[in-house]
């Protein structure tokens, strides 16, 4: 649809200093549009007279000068010209998707039968049920309509359309699936943004314990935090395959290993100045001099320092001094920036490392683990309510949505670290456990990048046999020109590989992609291996 075939409605007057050719116009009452709803969140509506519409896709005139651009979330007869209120389904990414209210529009007569043959009143949230039901393409028999208004009823407060997909998948309807699957329809659900936020709001919780007094309460919450961090791991005894092997091979070939070298490398987190006021610090805390300097100089690691620090804390005959010092080093941006550093030395994966048998098995394992543990100690400590505390209760539930997500769908996150760095990535892996691939056997990836300079990115990847189909979505043509020149590379170490590749290129809001989980839940859920990463470039 091109803007410029758009036009002002009736209710509207033309832009004041209409120099500007009509598309331009339109920009800005589109503009205009979104800075009046800025404001709204999910479940508020919206009215407006509806200016064009092209399948579920609509264009609406709200106001004086404002114009929205949005997605239907059904496939509702509405016609041009129509005055009608919406809720607001999501404002999340580069689109809003719309709900017409139940008012605007008559029955759909196979609802209204559906319903009396169940015997269940007809009422706004009943046929919104059946219409949402009808739209996942689930049956709307008689026991599918008590079960599913059971699970309705059971949730009051729930989105009713995240209640139908949630039932769909099989998956059970509890506050956490509610909140989860909403936070991932909404790019809201990231792994590593979980992390980064336990390991800040830990540091700010102890600062407030420490302001309060509660010297010893927060010396055993950052003793917890060390007995985790230092814990042993078990061995990993199991050797690659000959594939992970060669994969991995091919990898530092890749990548070089100078580069290889510098990903793996760690980096010292402290500054000169931050160094010698922490080491200052732990030998007025009692730490031994030969530790001190040993981690001072690189010979011992910050894991061995905190596990020395923790043998210190456990001590029962620590004078006075000693623990003022422990405090004051606890509440210390030094001590709690080499803890962070250590978190996410844990937590995050490599890039290399995720051939690796088991690697990811493995840090889930230990996620859980660490949270559990967590959560146990916040509850003695009745900080559940806390930002630590949900921010741990959070991640716990996500990871526990994961986990029934992967029942039907081959589904992870892998929370990744770039060269050494803090860096948001995460990798999605979406495949129908039934069907690895559609029947004529062409397997198709979602690629969304988040980048610092060139903002939200969308990636569709085709493949069958040896041929690869790309689309970009980007969000201006700076974007689109600076990917397009340099779409060579691709294509050369493609070639290397035996692949042929064809990519083209689409602006933003001339072309919407669709988000993973949209993928997921698209209405013939015939969804063969969908993989898509999303990463966070701030260098």
């Amino acid at each position: 649809m091109r803007l410029s075939s758009l036009f002002a409605p009736s209710n509207q007057a033309p832009v004041e200093g209409s120099g500007k050719d009509s598309s331009s116009v339109v920009e800005q009452n589109l503009k205009n549009g979104m800075e009046e709803i800025a404001s709204k969140s999910p479940g508020q509506s919206v009215t407006g007279e509806v200016v064009e519409r092209n399948g579920n896709d609509i264009l609406i005139a709200i106001g004086k000068n404002q114009m929205l651009r949005a997605r239907l979330d059904s496939n509702v007869p509405i016609d041009v010209g129509q005055q009608m209120s919406f809720t607001i389904k999501n404002m999340g990414g580069s689109k809003i998707v719309l709900s017409p209210l139940f008012a605007n529009t008559g029955n759909d007569p196979n609802i209204s039968r559906a319903l009396q043959m169940a015997g269940i009143p007809e009422n706004e949230t009943s046929v919104q049920m059946v219409r949402t039901m009808m739209q996942e393409g689930m049956g709307i028999d008689r026991e599918s309509l008590f079960r599913m208004m059971r699970a309705i009823n059971t949730n009051p407060t729930a989105d009713l359309e995240t209640v139908v997909q949630l039932v769909r998948l099989g998956m059970p309807v509890t506050e956490n699936t509610v909140f989860q699957m909403e936070a991932y329809k909404n790019y809201d659900h990231q792994i590593t943004e979980g992390l980064l936020e336990i390991a800040d709001t830990l540091t700010g919780t102890l600062e407030e314990m420490i302001a309060a007094g509660d010297g010893e309460e927060s010396i055993a919450l950052f003793r917890e935090v060390l007995s985790l961090l230092t814990e042993a791991e078990p061995e990993n005894t199991e050797k690659m395959t000959d594939e992970t092997a060669q994969a991995a091979r091919e990898l530092e070939q890749e990548i070089g290993k100078e580069t290889a070298e510098t990903v793996s490398q760690r980096e010292m987190p402290l500054s000169e100045k931050e160094m010698t006021s922490l080491t200052d610090g732990l030998l007025r805390a009692g730490m031994p001099e030969e530790f001190v300097k040993a981690f001072a100089s690189g010979e011992l690691s910050s894991k061995e320092l905190l596990g020395r620090l923790n043998e210190l804390l456990l001590k029962d005959d620590l004078t006075r001094a000693q623990r003022e010092s422990i405090t004051h080093l606890i509440g210390g941006k030094e001590l709690n920036k080499l803890v962070k550093n250590e978190m996410m030395e844990q937590w995050l994966v490599a890039p290399e490392d995720v051939a690796q048998n088991n690697k990811m098995e493995n840090l889930y394992e230990r996620l859980n683990h660490q949270m559990n543990r967590f959560n146990q100690a916040l509850e003695q400590m009745t900080k559940t309510d806390t930002p630590l505390g949900k921010a741990v209760s959070n991640l716990s539930g996500n990871i526990d949505f994961m986990n029934q997500l992967n029942q039907m769908f081959t589904y992870i996150q892998i929370p990744l670290k770039l060269q050494g760095r803090e860096a948001n990535g995460e990798l999605y892996v979406y495949t129908n456990k039934k069907n690895l691939a559609k029947k004529d056997g062409e397997v198709s990836a979602l690629l969304h990048l988040d980048m610092e300079h060139l903002g939200s990115v969308d990636i569709h990847v085709s493949m069958k046999d040896s041929n690869v189909s790309t689309k970009f979505y980007l969000r201006d043509d700076s974007a689109l020109d600076l990917i397009a020149d340099h779409i060579d590379i691709l294509n050369e170490r493609l070639n290397k590989r035996g692949y042929s590749m064809n990519a083209s290129f689409v602006k933003k809001g001339e072309e919407d992609s669709d988000n993973v989980m949209e993928e997921i839940l698209k209405q013939n859920k015939n969804i063969s291996v969908l993989s898509g990463y999303s990463f966070d470039a701030r260098a």
